[in-house]
């Protein structure tokens, strides 16, 4: 991979960061999302953090070079999009976390959110391979969106777990380990002669 290729994808997730927020931002204040039931929960982790990252990501990710690329390659390229984009995401997160922690004189629970900086970044690079297998394939032929969808779900129920406070967080853990198999498998499935 070039050098410039990999700067591309860096920047590219990290403006992603941005559209992100801004629709995070005004889409969390609707009064449907004000609900906190667990099954709204569920659905505002999916919908608003699964859905609209996992867009603007493939968004990008269309964006990324690609000419000359094998798949391996470009899965590669577009781990290290989601990997830009969930490192700076958690600096974002441990940010915000640290601010509302000093300006309440209260304690940073520094453990749930170093476990969640670190799993984020697995998540999101996950769910970029992913899309990076759809992107891919869909140059090359037509890919099934059920890779979109795949990618959405498994973001928007890591969030759902990740945000719990007790023990059930470590199931996020259980679907990032779900991820990176449905990546292997996914690229096995379109690319067999390519192990």
């Amino acid at each position: 991979m070039k050098l410039t290729h990999l700067l591309v994808a860096f920047l590219c997730g990290l403006v992603c960061v941005l559209p992100v927020s801004v629709i995070q931002f005004f889409c969390g204040m609707a009064p449907f999302f004000a609900n906190q039931s667990l099954i709204f929960i569920l659905i505002k982790s999916v919908l608003l953090y699964g859905l609209v990252e996992e867009l603007c990501k493939m968004g990008l990710i269309f964006v990324l070079p690609h000419k000359d690329y094998t798949p391996f390659k470009f899965l590669m390229l577009s781990f290290f999009f989601g990997l830009s984009l969930g490192c700076f995401e958690s600096v974002i997160y441990f940010l915000d976390h640290f601010q509302k922690s000093s300006s309440i004189g209260g304690v940073l629970l520094y453990k749930p959110v170093f476990i969640r900086m670190f799993t984020a970044d697995l998540i999101h690079m996950c769910c970029a391979g992913l899309l990076g297998i759809f992107v891919f394939e869909n140059r090359r032929s037509a890919a099934y969106f059920s890779l979109v969808i795949l990618a959405v779900c498994l973001h928007g129920v890591y969030d759902f777990f990740a945000g719990f406070a007790n023990s059930f967080k470590y199931f996020s853990l259980a679907v990032i380990f779900f991820a990176a198999i449905e990546c292997r498998v996914r690229y096995s499935i379109y690319n067999p002669a390519e192990k």
